[in-house]
């Protein structure tokens, strides 16, 4: 089945051929058909020499080329080594980097998206190689002189490992020194119009170039539409089986940036979910096995997505407070798990029809499943990754909800179909039922379409197009709503039991103009908001009730221990309509229960009875505040000095043994700093502060 284009219909699980896709790295296997065809019908001898070797080096990675052999069927064997390579006893020093097929310069990627044979460029400046020539493109991983050097052996033959210098063994170093690659522009697409630029990674990282595949020299596209120096950045990603070319487009809004991600897999499995595979998994069979126990899953996709943000980020002059997620199905559930991996990178997501909770059983589609136990081994397996949690924890939206829940997410709008049995309509009540008791926040709406259904034929198709992402930064503020009395039934999980047009927190609104983000103060304007659907309107309602949690806060500090005064004053006469006080929970996450929103606005403001739970006035020492206790890798540390002059703060162990000094030097008022756990040992810690003869401390748990 043919990619769909996202406009149209969003293609997720449909198996469609894996296009056939040049290895860079060829093993010898008993294909006996195809080698004995290859071996009647060649004339020619088993082993040449190689001729026109170029090793050149630009942007951290080495380009070399050389010209490729008559016939088909060779296997070109690529060396590097530190001295020159002048005979076959050089080869012995030397290291072989990869074995490549004899049509190494053509992208079979791009010529099967788009239906024509093209090759790589490999600078801006020049042409596209010829379908002649061969390539690999090696990234080192430390500076020096290299060497190069390509030998050819046809399938299934003995190699002739002949080395001659200026043919296929380069006769001067090339100088390589470790440096962030660049992906390389190749050609400005039409169809959907935008620029083409390639990606070559390793399997062999670095600090500043992790290893973004198992094999190396690999090539993965990116799409780039030109925006405004200050446009947002909108991230796209594709349905499983499709290509960047599907998401190859933006909200609508003038001025922004699209970069649109490819994430194939020349394999049954197609696509890695914009995650990554297990070590071990073999890109060269059509089919893998179940992965089994002792592997690691290896977030390869992802530190590419992170990678060509960064490059973004100093390349193109977009807004880095305007970086949005956006994509369906499998794309979808890429803007949702950035959305939840990455919320200091992610201004806001849209996730339309995606699959959130990957370890959700009973499975809706055995073919995902079994797919994902190709990748990623089984749920009862849940291999660790190098994400740092194990792969279902990471892949699945209920764990991250409750792993997350202190920094929370991205702010995230998605829609869902009861009647998708593609992705499951029973994990998305699943993850529902979770952010509602963790108040992870979101809106959601949901209607009885399929995973197939048109978008544009989709009752909720008004709130598709993305713009309302533009409401959020990832320097601003923004409330987490959860139990609004004006939610939808999605049911049990059963289809039957939902409302058949839907919808959660998507009544309540807030004005992102008004938000006051201080230390000692966090407040905003409240409303109710009328929805639109692609036949109808429905009316904000006159009132609602929500809870509300303050979430990706700047200034406002939410500490254990500590209450919080809390009041509700109506926009129109400025009277207050409620109050109360409330404490954050063991996750250092505060909410402010039932808010009473009005159609005409009211404004919600927070703001501490203390610092460390003692009102003001009542101790003339420092007080010290941390953003949660225990603390696992950080916390924000606050200290409200009582007077103006030179202070300390000083970790302690227990033995009263001074582990290290966190602030020295002349103080005043309210600071605040970051609090790390590196080096420390999980236990019990005692912080100290002292301003004179004042003096405080606080007991502070560490976690490993």
């Amino acid at each position: 089945m043919a990619p769909l284009d996202f406009g149209v219909r969003l293609e997720l699980f449909g198996h469609e051929g894996s296009p056939p896709m040049m290895r860079f790295r060829l093993t010898i296997r008993p294909i006996l058909a195809s080698l004995v065809a290859i071996l009647f019908q060649s004339s020619i001898s088993s082993a040449a020499t190689v001729t026109g070797i170029r090793a050149d080096f630009r942007d951290g990675q080495t380009f070399v080329t050389w010209d490729n052999l008559p016939g088909s069927g060779w296997l070109y064997h690529v060396y590097s080594s530190s001295i020159p390579i002048v005979d076959l006893g050089s080869l012995d020093y030397a290291t072989e980097l990869a074995q490549v097929g004899d049509r190494s310069a053509v992208d079979a990627r791009i010529s099967t998206l788009l239906g024509q044979t093209l090759t790589y460029r490999i600078a801006p400046d020049q042409p596209p190689l010829p379908c002649s020539r061969g390539l690999f493109v090696a990234t080192p991983t430390i500076g020096a002189l290299t060497y190069y050097a390509v030998v050819a052996q046809l399938i299934g033959m003995t190699g002739d490992y002949t080395v001659l210098r200026g043919a296929n063994a380069t006769p001067t170093p090339v100088l390589e020194q470790v440096q962030r690659p660049r992906p390389v522009w190749q050609r400005t697409l039409t169809r959907p119009p935008g620029e083409d630029y390639v990606l070559w990674t390793t399997n062999v990282g670095t600090s500043d170039f992790r290893a973004m595949c198992n094999l190396p020299g690999w090539a993965y596209h990116v799409g780039i539409i030109r925006g405004e120096r200050g446009g947002a950045l909108v991230l796209g990603g594709h349905g499983r089986g499709g290509s960047f070319l599907n998401s190859l487009h933006g909200t609508g809004v003038g001025g922004e940036w699209v970069m649109s991600i490819d994430d194939h897999l020349p394999t049954a499995d197609m696509s890695s979910f914009y995650f990554g595979y297990e070590a071990g998994y073999d890109l060269e069979q059509p089919y893998n096995g179940v992965r089994a126990p002792g592997g690691v899953v290896v977030d390869y996709t992802e530190q590419r997505v992170m990678y060509l943000l960064q490059w973004a980020n100093r390349e193109i002059p977009y807004d880095p407070h305007r970086v949005y997620a956006m994509g369906g199905s499998m794309g979808g559930s890429f803007a949702f798990f950035l959305a939840w991996h990455h919320p200091d990178l992610i201004a806001g997501s849209l996730a339309v029809i995606p699959k959130l909770c990957c370890a959700y059983t009973p499975d809706s589609y055995v073919g995902f499943r079994e797919s994902m136990n190709r990748m990623w081994g089984t749920p009862s397996l849940d291999l660790p990754t190098t994400a740092g949690l194990r792969v279902f924890q990471w892949m699945d939206g209920r764990e991250q909800a409750r792993l997350q829940r202190h920094r929370g997410s991205a702010p995230i709008i998605g829609t869902c179909g009861t009647a998708d049995v593609s992705v499951g309509w029973g994990e998305k009540v699943a993850y529902f039922q979770a952010l509602e008791s963790l108040n992870a926040g979101g809106v959601w709406y949901w209607d009885g379409s399929d995973h197939y259904t048109p978008l544009d034929q989709s009752p909720w198709y008004p709130v598709m197009a993305g713009n309302m992402l533009y409401k959020y930064r990832n320097d601003m503020s923004y409330p987490a709503f959860a139990h609004c009395s004006t939610d939808g039934n999605f049911g049990n999980g059963a289809p039957a039991t939902a409302d058949p047009l839907g919808q959660i927190n998507a009544n309540a609104d807030y004005d992102e103009n008004t938000i006051q983000d201080e230390s000692l103060e966090w407040s905003l304007s409240l409303r109710t908001r009328g929805l639109q659907t692609r036949t109808a309107t429905y009316p904000a309602p006159a009132s609602l009730t929500v809870d509300v949690t303050p979430r990706r806060l700047q200034q406002f500090l939410v500490a254990q221990s500590v209450s919080y005064r809390w009041e509700v004053r109506r926009l129109a006469d400025g009277s207050i309509i409620q109050s109360g006080e409330a404490t954050p929970d063991q996750d250092a996450v505060l909410t402010i229960p039932q808010v009473h929103v009005l159609a005409d606005g009211v404004r919600l403001s927070v703001a501490p009875t203390s610092i460390t739970g003692v009102p003001r006035g009542r101790s003339s020492g420092p007080r010290l505040a941390l953003s949660r206790n225990p603390v696992r890798d950080r916390a924000t540390l606050t200290i409200d000095w009582p007077g103006e002059g030179d202070g300390v703060v000083q970790l302690f162990d227990t033995q009263g043994r001074l582990v290290r000094t966190e602030l020295a030097g002349s103080v005043k008022g309210l600071t605040e700093r970051p609090f790390r756990t590196d080096g420390l040992a999980p236990g019990l810690y005692i912080l100290s502060a002292k301003q004179g003869l004042a003096h405080a401390t606080r007991r502070v748990t560490v976690l490993e």
